[in-house]
């Protein structure tokens, strides 16, 4: 699969076309260790339910649904990935324990406080208001209910030739305000590095920032 860098960006956006279900694998295979630590930090509880923001094809909802009773929603943009999530997990559809919805979380289809934990993977670039998101994520978790928010350094993807294809990259005092602003309590910082092999072919140290806030109070 060859892409220009402006091409590849279009598909990490919203993965469509012929090449979606491709990206898809490939985007978990990059996120694969910076997920399963993400899902660790939630500390997901028996009989939770657990909303996951750009799932792509959800890879990783099993490891979610492993606790007694837990329920998972995936919410993603595009309509290819969520066919490829329902052709996926079809027998934790058909027991309802997942679900998976076509959607934008600036206006996300949920009712107040009805979700327990929120996790989002590699997403924050993409969104256009991402304060707007934050009070959305905040509106639909309950109270003391747990965000995770996992992103790659701003400063590493800088060197990336498709970051700079639409991808808004953010520090991470900045990110943890933008929490605080929308509700959030004390902000975790946790930091997961990976050693990847670069475009150039070059191994190299890949930061990754996550952050772990509880809803603290309503936004009004």
């Amino acid at each position: 699969m060859q892409m220009t860098p402006e091409e590849l960006a279009a598909q990490l956006r919203c993965p469509h076309g012929q090449d979606a279900r491709e990206v898809g694998e490939r985007m978990n295979a990059a996120n694969r260790a910076l997920t399963l630590r993400a899902i660790a930090l939630l500390e997901i509880a028996p009989g939770e339910c657990v909303l996951e923001i750009g799932p792509g094809n959800a890879a990783f909802a099993p490891v979610v649904l492993a606790d007694p009773g837990v329920r998972y929603v995936g919410l993603d943009l595009s309509a290819a990935m969520i066919d490829a999530a329902h052709d996926r997990h079809r027998d934790a559809i058909e027991r309802g324990r997942a679900r998976f919805i076509q959607g934008d979380a600036r206006a996300m289809p949920f009712a107040d406080a009805g979700i327990d934990r929120v996790l989002a993977v590699n997403t924050l670039y993409f969104w256009e208001a991402p304060l707007q998101v934050l009070g959305e994520i905040a509106r639909v978790l309950r109270t003391d209910g747990v965000l995770c928010l996992a992103f790659a350094d701003a400063g590493f993807m800088r060197d990336m030739p498709f970051a700079a294809h639409g991808f808004a990259l953010h520090e991470v005092a900045a990110v943890v305000a933008m929490m605080r602003g929308a509700g959030f309590g004390a902000v975790d910082h946790h930091v997961h590095t990976e050693r990847v092999r670069s475009n150039a072919g070059i191994e190299v140290d890949r930061p990754s920032h996550l952050l772990v806030g509880r809803r603290a109070y309503r936004r009004e």
